[in-house]
């Protein structure tokens, strides 16, 4: 049986290879989501004011959530490379616009799908409670969260390596790719789950300091799923 890293390992590998990193991630992090706030901003606003169709704005949604996948394949890029110790540099976050950018997008759109498909039935007893305040609708309201909460994190843990796999495996169309998480993740479905409800506190932290925290928390958990995927990469 081979030894791979427990939670606390992970999280220790993490932080070791973060240490002189954080400025870099953190910057990162802020060019990112300033870009995706600002996208957001906009489509509220086109929403809020009635400007536009509704076509017009879902496919300024779905651009949106395109770019959104588009930048996650820049941060596995980067965290990849700080956790194999390689020179990393904040500009890698744009590095999936230049290289998979096709690939990243579908993966993306096929992760949301998913965990949309899960989040459906809090969506439909919300919509109900809406006009009915009923007892029954306010337990299938709750119960459709779980559902919700749930499926997402199962989907999630799912497309754990997925990005990861778009660099490491140039040459794999994008349904290679998803075919590929379940084989990667086998076995380590448990361990992923517990890794991501390890930092339930930090999320907490994050509320608590209305945002302040994002980064770094955010820093520490895409290191730590990066050297949890290389962890399985390695011995697997």
């Amino acid at each position: 049986m081979k030894d791979y890293l427990d939670s606390a390992a992970l999280k220790s590998a993490a932080r070791v290879h973060l240490f002189g990193s954080y400025g870099v991630t953190v910057r990162a992090y802020i060019w990112m989501n300033s870009i995706l706030f600002i996208m957001t901003w906009l489509f509220a606003s086109m929403s809020n004011s009635g400007a536009g169709s509704f076509i017009s704005v879902f496919i300024f949604f779905a651009i949106r959530l395109l770019i959104t996948g588009i930048f996650m394949s820049g941060v596995a890029y980067l965290y990849l490379n700080i956790i194999s110790k390689r020179p990393v540099y904040a500009g890698m976050v744009f590095y999936g616009f230049k290289h998979q950018t096709d690939k990243a997008a579908m993966v993306c759109i096929v992760q949301n799908i998913a965990e949309l498909t899960f989040c459906l039935p809090m969506l439909v007893f919300y919509m109900m409670f809406r006009f009915n305040e009923s007892l029954l609708l306010v337990i299938l309201l709750i119960g459709g969260s779980l559902i919700g909460l749930v499926g997402t994190l199962l989907v999630r843990v799912f497309f754990l390596p997925a990005y990861f796999l778009i660099h490491d495996f140039p040459d794999y169309g994008v349904l290679d790719i998803i075919k590929l998480c379940p084989e990667v993740m086998k076995d380590h479905f448990g361990r992923a789950i517990w890794l991501y409800i390890s930092f339930i506190p930090l999320f907490l932290l994050e509320i608590v300091s209305l945002g302040a925290a994002a980064p770094w928390v955010s820093s520490y958990l895409n290191a730590t799923m990066a050297a949890m995927y290389m962890d399985i990469m390695r011995k697997g």
